[in-house]
């Protein structure tokens, strides 16, 4: 017997009871787990019986995927125990799905429906129910145009990298104590030749997911290596200028990336000690033994590494202990909050008493108004970055700012 959560409800029937009505709304499933129901559709007037439930079996499961109403009535031959399952248990797992798989689904539940809708329409010689004809309004989110996006954003992305439509964008990373820039976070950048510049958001985790992220990767890292010099001329030489860039799991896994980013310093002549590797606490979460193993050879090398987004993730404090992280980046869901909200002021606070005695550089991220620098400042926190000092930008763009910045301050 299929084993049955305990959140889900059981319900029992006596027999010849109508659980579900075809045409009626759908906004659940059930699971038999005793007895047994009869499958009917609308024929010559009447219900035809085309299928015979027993234990173990599922019906309206349609429901968990779409709200449209039932195509078929279920009715218990004898007396039945059902599993109902709510169509919230399921939604969420949806709702994270590629919008492509969600396309697919969703257009084979339509073709299905339609096929059974129109069959029983022509057995009872009535009109096809009104749910089979295109709605006259579109709903907020349309699985048929994020499919296709998805799909052309995998094809273009693989030629993304010989296309030339990559772009790396520098945010600078202030020492608070003295306003001075002490370094840069490199931040990848698509420039589609026809949408234009793609956020991010959308095209790393696809990248993720097609495995072009090992190919955007090495990219950024050879050209973040080959802009250095002319970005740490930017920086305050009366502290050590550190370059920041962001690896992901796939990443990680690779089992030469050591070996890789050590050579690319090695090439330009560069020193490790410069470069900053940023994991997120969800890398360090679902790659702990990668992560122990790449960021130990990193530091062997030279090269810090920071736990990017503290306190949004689930990596637990023993990870800084056993991890050799050198920084610590408060995330921007409580620097941006903290002036208004005491538990964000609490959190960043703590973060920084953490980060103390455990000798890590501290990076405070989102800062958008002067109030909180001076907070920050005042609580220890050693650098920050956000749009009070500038968005990320290209090169030329970043000794612009820079020149202008040394003209008003």
């Amino acid at each position: 017997m299929i084993p049955v959560p305990a959140e889900f409800s059981r319900e029992s029937f006596e027999a010849g009871v109508t659980v579900i009505e075809s045409g009626a709304p759908g906004d659940c499933a059930y699971l038999i787990e005793s007895g047994c129901c009869e499958v009917l559709v609308p024929a010559d007037g009447g219900l035809r019986r085309i299928d015979v439930l027993s234990r173990d079996d599922l019906f309206g499961e349609m429901a968990l995927l779409d709200n449209l109403p039932r195509t078929a009535t279920i009715r218990t031959l004898v007396p039945t125990v059902l599993v109902r399952i709510e169509r919230r248990y399921v939604q969420s797992l949806l709702e994270q799905t590629d919008p492509v798989i969600q396309y697919l689904m969703r257009l084979l539940l339509y073709r299905f429906r339609s096929e059974r809708a129109a069959a029983s329409a022509q057995a009872s010689a009535v009109a096809a129910p009104s749910w089979m004809q295109r709605p006259d309004r579109q709903p907020a989110f349309d699985p048929h145009a994020a499919a296709l996006r998805t799909i052309w954003l995998a094809r273009d992305l693989t030629q993304a990298i010989e296309g030339g439509q990559l772009e790396l964008h520098y945010q600078p990373v202030i020492a608070l104590h003295s306003g001075a820039v002490a370094g840069v976070e490199a931040l990848v950048r698509w420039r589609h030749p026809t949408l234009g510049l793609v956020a991010p958001d959308e095209f790393i985790p696809l990248a993720e997911r097609t495995r072009v992220i090992h190919r955007v990767g090495r990219w950024v890292i050879r050209r973040a290596l080959d802009d250095w010099p002319r970005v740490r001329a930017l920086c305050d030489a009366a502290m050590p200028p550190f370059l920041c860039i962001n690896l992901s799991a796939p990443e990680l896994s690779e089992p030469d990336i050591v070996e890789f980013i050590g050579g690319a310093l090695a090439e330009r002549a560069l020193d490790g000690t410069e470069l900053r590797v940023e994991l997120t606490e969800t890398v360090v979460i679902a790659s702990l033994q990668s992560v122990a193993r790449v960021a130990e050879a990193l530091r062997a090398i030279g090269v810090g590494i920071a736990l990017d987004d503290f306190g949004t993730g689930y990596a637990g404090l023993s990870y800084l202990q056993d991890l050799p992280f050198t920084t610590l980046k408060i995330d921007r869901s409580f620097v941006g909050r903290m002036l208004g909200a005491p538990r964000s002021l609490h959190i960043v606070k703590s973060a920084l008493a953490l980060a103390a005695p455990l000798g890590l550089s501290t990076v405070a991220e989102g800062i958008e108004d002067a109030a909180a620098a001076q907070l920050l400042r005042e609580l220890g926190c050693t650098f920050g970055q956000g749009y009070l000092y500038a968005a990320p930008m290209g090169v030329t763009a970043l000794q612009a700012w820079q020149r202008e910045r040394g003209r008003t301050t």
